[in-house]
C-alpha cells in the first residue's frame, strides 16, 4: 500500500520554498490539499527509492525496474559530454584539472563558476548542520526551524538553477516573500520591534550559527559577481546574485527573530509591508 503525503507532513518535513523541490519516498502519494500546496509554490517532485536513486514524478505509478534514475540535481538521465570549452574539441581523457561546467563543456577547477559552486556547496552543507542544531534548540518554535529549512531549500535552487541554467525563483521564507523580506531587513526596528545588530557573544549560540551563514552567503554572492559580471558592468545572471543578496537579508531577518523569540519568548507579529 502506497503511503500518503498529507499538507501537515510536507510543511512538517520539508522546505517549501518558492521554486523550490521536495524528495518523496518512491511509491508515496499526494493528498489534495498536499498536492494544491506543492503546485501553489511551484515546488517540483522527485521520488527517492529505498537504494538512493531518484526518478521523475512521470515514472511514479511505475515499478524501479522499469524507471530511469536521474541525476537528483540536474534531473539528466543520459551521460554528460567531455567536450572542451576553449578549443570546442572532444577531450578523450578527462583529467583531474578538468571539470564539467554543464552537460557538455570542460572547463579549468579554477573556472570562476567552479568556485561559485564551491562556495555554494559549502553552504548548504553548514546550513544543514545548523538544522540539526536548530531541531533540538527550537522544538517549541517550529516556525523558526520551517523558515531555515525554506532557506536551505532556495540554496539548492540556486545550485541547480546555476548548473542547468534555468531561471531562479525570487526567495520565500515562511509566509515573507522577496519584497518583505528586503524591506524588513532595512526597518527590522518597525516590523520586529528590535533594531539593527551588529553579532556579539551575548546574542547566544543560535545566532552565533545563522551570522555564520549570512556571512557565507556573502561571500558566494561576491563570487557571483566575479562569475557573471560582464566588461560593461552588466550581471549575465542577474538573477542569481539577486538571489544570493536576498539570501543574506533573509539570514539576517532570521537572526533578528531568532534574538528576539530568545528574549521575549513569542514571535513578532509582522504587521503589512508597505
Amino acid at each position: 500500500m502506497p503511503s500518503w503525503i498529507t499538507e501537515a507532513s510536507l510543511r512538517a518535513e520539508h522546505g517549501l520554498a518558492h521554486g523550490s523541490e521536495v524528495h518523496l519516498p518512491e511509491g508515496s502519494r499526494l493528498t489534495p490539499s498536499a498536492s494544491q500546496l506543492l503546485a501553489e509554490r511551484k515546488i517540483r517532485i522527485k521520488y527517492i527509492a529505498d537504494d538512493g536513486r531518484v526518478f521523475l514524478p512521470d515514472d511514479a505509478d511505475a515499478g524501479a525496474s522499469e524507471k530511469t534514475p536521474v541525476h537528483p540535481l540536474t534531473s539528466a538521465n543520459v551521460r554528460p559530454g567531455n567536450r572542451c570549452a576553449v578549443c570546442n574539441s572532444h577531450v578523450e581523457k578527462k583529467t583531474e584539472l578538468l571539470t564539467l561546467l554543464d552537460s557538455e563543456q570542460l572547463v579549468p577547477k579554477t573556472h570562476p563558476r567552479i568556485a561559485l559552486r564551491g562556495k555554494l556547496d559549502t553552504l548548504i552543507s553548514q546550513t544543514v548542520w545548523v538544522q540539526t542544531q536548530f531541531a533540538v534548540s527550537f522544538e517549541k518554535y517550529p516556525a523558526l526551524c520551517h523558515s531555515l529549512a525554506d532557506l536551505r531549500s532556495f540554496m539548492g535552487n540556486l545550485l541547480r538553477s546555476e548548473v542547468t541554467g534555468e531561471a531562479q525563483a525570487e526567495i520565500s521564507m515562511g509566509d515573507l516573500d522577496d519584497k518583505t523580506i528586503h524591506e524588513i531587513s532595512h526597518h527590522p526596528l518597525k516590523y520586529l520591534g528590535h533594531d539593527h545588530i551588529v553579532p556579539e557573544l551575548s546574542h547566544g549560540p543560535n545566532v552565533s550559527l545563522l551570522n555564520v551563514l549570512r556571512a557565507m552567503a556573502r561571500e558566494a554572492e561576491v563570487e557571483a559577481c566575479k562569475a557573471f559580471q560582464t566588461d560593461s558592468f552588466s550581471l549575465t545572471r542577474p538573477d542569481i546574485v539577486q538571489g544570493l543578496n536576498r539570501l543574506s537579508s533573509a539570514l539576517y531577518v532570521l537572526m533578528l527573530m531568532v534574538l528576539v523569540v530568545e528574549t521575549t519568548g513569542s514571535l513578532p507579529e509582522i504587521g503589512v509591508i508597505s
